[in-house]
């Protein structure tokens, strides 16, 4: 069944963002985490999935969005649903499955912010039907852009890019190594692709990891208009179809790695929608990484427009 939403009806979104809705909790270590023992810890319990980061980050860079999705009939798929409207999501296109458990994530942070370990239960996106999304809610008719996640199912990606049709924008996160080959049949339709070095080889099924900007041309040969390929601290690589660039990544004391990889979507994306080039949009979105990198959590209060566009 749709998910009321408690918030007053918003502008048309502009972008639909479309897969993993999940109950994060973060634990963050006081001392660096061992196995066979426990860890003093302070929890921390927050939305998440990379649609809904990118989703919460885009709405702190004031870009109208929908969120599509699935939680369960549980408490957790209640408390997401009003805190993501409270945020300024539209969740018109967010159902609420009977007998099913929302998606869960569990993160062990050391004290440096450096992710030491991480399990998600994302059964209930995994196993969503080719036409979860038939018909289509009105959010995404009206959406101008679309974002994919490869926690979605096989079929049910190509059924969205199928549905997208050619007039509309179709960007996506290959979230995985495990997940990333979930895009190969649709790379042809991908206007824009977001990837990190590993990632990008395993969606090409190449064993070896080439260098960023050789993975990059192949992605762009197997008919992706542009991409987005990172290397940890190492300079993002951006090709389309004028050749490859490659972008510095700024360097920052981290804090906390949650949603930086989503922040970096978001910004690039914003970016776009206020009509910049994929360079200078890539550079809003590596200012929104760092930011998010600096502060706790995905889409700090500390993330917006400002701040990573160098406007005044």
């Amino acid at each position: 069944m749709p998910v009321p939403s408690s918030a007053p009806r918003a502008p048309a979104p502009s972008i639909a963002l479309i897969g993993a809705i999940h109950l994060d909790t973060i634990a963050h270590a006081a001392v660096p985490i061992r196995r066979e023992t426990s860890t003093p810890a302070r929890f921390v319990s927050r939305p998440g999935g990379v649609a809904t980061n990118v989703a919460r980050a885009l709405a702190k860079l004031d870009i109208a969005c929908a969120l599509a999705g699935v939680v369960g009939d549980d408490a957790a798929g209640a408390q997401l649903c009003a805190e993501l409207s409270a945020q300024g999501l539209d969740m018109s296109a967010v159902r609420r499955l009977q007998g099913r458990a929302t998606g869960r994530y569990l993160a062990l942070h050391d004290p440096d912010g450096a992710l030491a370990a991480a399990v998600v239960d994302g059964e209930i996106t995994e196993a969503l039907p080719a036409k979860a999304f038939t018909p289509l809610p009105t959010v995404l008719i009206e959406a101008a852009v679309w974002f994919l996640d490869t926690n979605l199912p096989p079929a049910t990606l190509a059924r969205l890019a199928k549905d997208a049709g050619p007039r509309r924008r179709l960007a996506a996160d290959a979230v995985s190594c495990a997940k990333a080959p979930r895009l190969a049949a649709i790379l042809p339709r991908l206007d824009l692709l977001f990837c990190n070095r590993a990632e990008a080889a395993a969606l090409l099924a190449i064993e070896t990891l080439p260098p960023a900007d050789d993975l990059a041309a192949a992605l762009v040969e197997r008919g992706v208009s542009a991409c987005c390929v990172s290397d940890g601290n190492a300079p993002l690589t951006l090709a389309d179809n004028t050749g490859i660039r490659r972008l510095d990544v700024p360097h920052v004391a981290v804090r906390d790695v949650t949603g930086a990889g989503d922040a970096l979507i978001a910004g690039t994306l914003a970016g776009l929608h206020h009509g910049r080039t994929l360079d200078a949009a890539a550079r809003a979105g590596l200012a929104a990484a760092a930011l998010t990198l600096s502060a706790e959590g995905a889409a700090p209060d500390s993330l917006n427009w400002r701040a990573i566009s160098g406007e005044d």
